[in-house]
């Protein structure tokens, strides 16, 4: 049945935010889970202090008022989308991959290609990188950003403490006033280490899915409501997104005027509560999943990885020191992972919501181990490991008034601090595999 408008789903609506809001009760659809076999190394590591910075960036960044700095901007950018402007998402590959057909963002986001934006046009650039090298198009002189964007509105996050952005800033500082062009500084350290890239891009892609939400609360304010996309898997999520497709404004929805800030804080916050419940009950399955991938590459075998989720492909690192670990890509290139899976490698799979039962039954068959993220509970035994993700189910995690699907996604956000400590306990007990082995 398809979903027509807001009353026809009011009643879908309330069976899907029953869930839980910290995120860690699993889904449907779960599989037997056998008990967690003992994490190999000790509790209170690598995932707990790289959860622990995500933690204190979110603490900063509410403490701080980032959410409120970016109002101006969001006013602007509201009546630009309430006139039927285009949301470009420009900047690191995997911070575009994230705004872009995404569950509780906009339906008129495209990504930026070269494209010439027009007046009524928005570009959100986001950077991932301390170097700068995933956006080299010029913003500091006025004359090469309307040769390159036209008189968009430009709205830019990073950390002004990476040299090449901290140049921006200062050079555009000292240039005359541009009101099309907002610099936010994601306040995160600078240097190589992944830590630096883990808060880098968790800051970045927070500031941008809060300043989504200061979009839409600047509109209800103007008296318009903007429309979003479902989650696919939600229930009827395609049909509901077949009635919004092509549209800027809910055709049949109202919401009523949101106060300034709200949604950004509360984006944050319920972040906050996600990486938090991660980061208490999931350390020793990360170092568990760490050590049995370590374990495969010290004897000759590969990790690939295969992701559900928009950033990791091309917008996350995998530490140079793990050149046995492979990048394959999202879900739909299982095929080809199975064609090269043999005794010995490993599937890690960073998933979604659904915990994926049958490539890891295939995976078991041909000899590999499997180590898992999702929403879902999954199976944990000699082969097989399994992390829970811990955000909401159907991941949009904002309830707006008299709105009957929840806005902005919670899972790229939450899953960065999630990936960068997966990484980083698999370097560190693959450097103690290969000592150990080496001291044989």
């Amino acid at each position: 049945m398809a979903v027509r408008g807001c009353l026809a789903v009011v009643a879908l609506a309330a069976t899907m935010f029953l869930l839980s809001e910290a995120g860690c009760a699993s889904g449907p659809q779960k599989p037997a889970a056998n008990p967690p076999a003992p994490a190999t190394r000790p509790a209170g590591g690598i995932t707990e202090r790289t959860c622990k910075a995500a933690l204190d960036w979110l603490d900063r960044a509410i403490a701080s008022g980032m959410v409120e700095k970016m109002l101006p901007a969001a006013e602007a950018a509201a009546e630009r989308m309430i006139a039927g402007g285009t949301l470009y998402a420009a900047g690191n590959e995997g911070f575009c991959d994230e705004l872009f057909y995404r569950a509780g963002g906009f339906p008129f986001t495209e990504m930026w290609q070269d494209q010439q934006p027009s007046k009524g046009d928005v570009v959100v650039i986001g950077q991932y990188r301390p170097d700068g090298d995933d956006f080299q198009w010029g913003l500091a002189d006025a004359k090469a950003r309307r040769e390159t964007f036209g008189e968009a509105l430009i709205v830019h996050f990073a950390s002004h403490n990476w040299p090449a952005v901290k140049s921006l800033a200062a050079r555009v500082a000292k240039g005359p006033p541009d009101a099309r062009l907002y610099l936010f500084d994601a306040g995160t350290p600078a240097g190589e280490s992944m830590e630096a890239y883990c808060l880098g891009q968790l800051a970045t892609t927070a500031l941008a899915w809060a300043f989504h939400g200061e979009v839409i609360s600047a509109a209800t304010r103007k008296g318009k409501t903007l429309a979003t996309y479902a989650s696919d898997w939600e229930p009827d999520g395609p049909e509901w997104d077949e009635t919004v497709r092509g549209h800027h404004l809910h055709p049949t929805c109202k919401v009523p005027p949101i106060a300034a800030g709200k949604i950004g804080r509360q984006y944050l916050k319920i972040c906050r509560r996600q990486i938090a419940a991660f980061a208490a009950g999931q350390g020793g399955q990360v170092r568990l999943g760490a050590g049995r991938m370590a374990k495969a590459m010290a004897k000759g075998g590969r990790v690939y990885i295969l992701t559900n989720g928009h950033i990791h492909p091309r917008g996350s690192v995998i530490p140079p020191g793990l050149g046995r670990m492979e990048m394959r890509g999202r879900e739909r290139f299982w095929g080809w992972v199975r064609n090269d899976l043999r005794e010995g490698d490993v599937l890690l799979w960073m998933g979604y919501l659904r915990y994926p039962r049958e490539p890891v039954e295939q995976a078991v068959m041909l000899g590999a181990g499997a180590v898992t993220v999702s929403v879902d509970a999954g199976v944990n035994d000699e082969q097989r490991v399994h992390v829970l993700s811990c955000w909401k189910d159907f991941d949009t995690v904002i309830d707006l008034p008299k709105y009957p699907i929840r806005v902005l996604p919670s899972s790229g956000t939450v899953q960065i601090p999630q990936w960068y400590s997966i990484m980083a306990e698999t370097l560190a007990a693959y450097k103690e595999a290969r000592s150990a082995s080496a001291g044989r």
